[in-house]
């Protein structure tokens, strides 16, 4: 038996807490022996698990408890609070997951430390201190160097000048092999560049956030008249996971999202006749954000492609970092697809004059909700969460819920808190692979859920605002245990 057990419980029920908030809870400490305590101390940090090898960040220590006696029976409840860091997100992927993490231990002189560890979620909230606001190139938010002092400093020189004069002569060797790798590398880009000149790709901003529009333009002077078999833009996003080292080194790799677009198709590019198109195409609603750490990465890049038949092709990566809207200072929801007819209907702004509107703005012929009364038309559907709440994590309870509410139909209201265009829709019915994706909260509660509409929606979905409330008839389709939130299915009125 160990001689404590811990137990660590959040405020938050669903232990799920935005960046810059406090998260806060108890320590509860059961002591099993008498023992001598010389402290009990509270860490918080994050960390990765999944195929790679394990990226931690810093850990933050609280000491809950100073040096004390501990009697057998003894129990002690022990507060705590701290500010949840911003950056990294909790993100559970393919091969990666980043998790944070509360852990107590019981420090026990000459004796292992009886320990307990919990994992909290943390989503999008205040933006870390690096975004200013400048978007044209990624923020680093990776580790911060350690400062090296005067005397680290000459350790490291010396241990350098010593590397430089051992290996002196292997360098000698290797400079020859540079200098041909170097002259292949010029000859290629010189070859590439004798056909299509200089290339010129212009892109408005390399920081980016779910469905907004991201365009980018191509342009170049054929120097030559020569043939392509298209000139192509593919937006990936990729998974890795590295685990081992040297030559035992393993990566694993998942690609997230993978879209290709055609600037122009198989023909002939004449000489002296300038190319120039542009493109600009819809970033995907997904919270696949990018991360960057030792052996574990999600990365987000454009690569466009002139593809020449029998000849080295021109390419050029162009890496984005791909972040919450809450991140970007947006005023207003990015321009997205439009398409046509509607099934959703976007209530009035509170603040428009008794002139504008009438009471029949806030009716729908079938589901009778307003902005007054939408929570309690939404009773089976709040029934359904707070159902789903109380069950818990652990257990088959959850589960069987769901199960029973799985296809079922709710009025719901919802106030919008982002809209974007679905991609990757992953379902049988295609009415929904081209329609809007909503997050939002149900009309005068806490509780989150995503709604996905169908095709015919997306016009009068797509001119919602934040803040704005819309009224659907929706099918429970599942719970998503990471954000804690409903997802919804707009029931198409066939």
């Amino acid at each position: 038996m160990s001689k404590c057990d811990i137990k660590i419980t959040f405020h938050n029920s669903d232990r799920t807490y935005r960046g810059g908030e406090v998260v806060s809870g108890e320590a509860h400490i059961t002591v099993n022996k008498d023992i001598r305590c010389d402290g009990i101390i509270l860490s918080h940090y994050w960390k990765t698990h999944g195929r790679g090898d394990t990226d931690r960040g810093v850990v933050s220590e609280v000491r809950l408890s100073e040096m004390l006696p501990l009697q057998a029976g003894e129990e002690l409840r022990l507060p705590f609070e701290f500010t949840a860091d911003c950056w990294p997100l909790s993100y559970h992927g393919h091969y990666l997951n980043v998790d944070h993490y509360v852990h107590v231990a019981v420090d026990l002189p000459w004796a292992i430390d009886p320990k307990q560890e919990e994992e909290f979620i943390l989503i999008a909230g205040q933006s870390p201190d690096e975004f200013t606001g400048e978007r044209t190139k990624p923020v680093d938010l990776g580790k911060k160097p350690a400062q090296v002092s005067g005397i680290g400093k000459m350790l490291l020189y010396l241990v350098l000048a010593i590397f430089v004069v051992v290996l002196g002569s292997l360098f000698v060797i290797l400079i020859p092999v540079f200098l041909v790798g170097g002259a292949i590398y010029w000859g290629r880009k010189m070859l590439i560049s004798s056909r299509v000149g200089d290339v010129d790709v212009k892109t408005p901003h390399l920081i980016v956030g779910p469905g907004e529009v991201f365009p980018v333009e191509l342009s170049f002077t054929p120097r030559r008249s020569f043939s392509v078999n298209g000139v192509t833009l593919k937006i990936i996003a990729e998974e890795t996971a590295r685990s081992g080292s040297g030559t035992n080194s393993t990566t694993h790799r998942h690609i997230l999202y993978d879209e290709t677009y055609t600037l122009y198709p198989a023909g002939r590019l004449m000489a002296g006749e300038r190319f120039a198109e542009s493109i600009a195409f819809n970033m995907p609603n997904t919270e696949a954000w990018s991360f960057m750490a030792s052996d574990n990465s999600v990365t987000w890049s454009v690569e466009i492609r002139i593809d020449i038949p029998r000849f080295p092709d021109w390419t050029k990566r162009v890496v984005l970092q791909f972040v919450p809207l809450e991140f970007l200072d947006h005023a207003d929801f990015p321009a997205i697809k439009r398409s046509s007819a509607t099934a959703i209907s976007a209530l009035p702004d509170a603040s428009d004059s008794d002139d504008d509107w009438s009471e029949s703005d806030f009716r729908d012929d079938d589901a009778d909700i307003t902005e007054e009364h939408g929570s309690q038309n939404m009773g089976p559907l709040l029934d359904i969460i707070a159902d789903i709440r109380q069950a818990g994590r652990i257990g088959n309870e959850r589960e069987e819920i769901i199960e029973s509410a799985v296809g079922q139909a709710y009025h719901a209201s919802i106030v919008i808190n982002r809209i974007s265009p679905t991609l990757g829709f992953v379902g049988d019915d295609r009415r929904y692979e081209d329609g809007t994706t909503i997050i939002g909260k149900l009309l005068g509660t806490n509780n989150e859920v995503q709604l996905f509409t169908v095709e015919a929606t997306s016009n009068s979905a797509a001119t919602g605002t934040r803040g704005e409330t819309i009224q659907a008839v929706v099918y429970m389709n599942g719970w998503d245990s990471l954000y804690d939130r409903l997802v919804l299915h707009e029931l198409p009125f066939d």
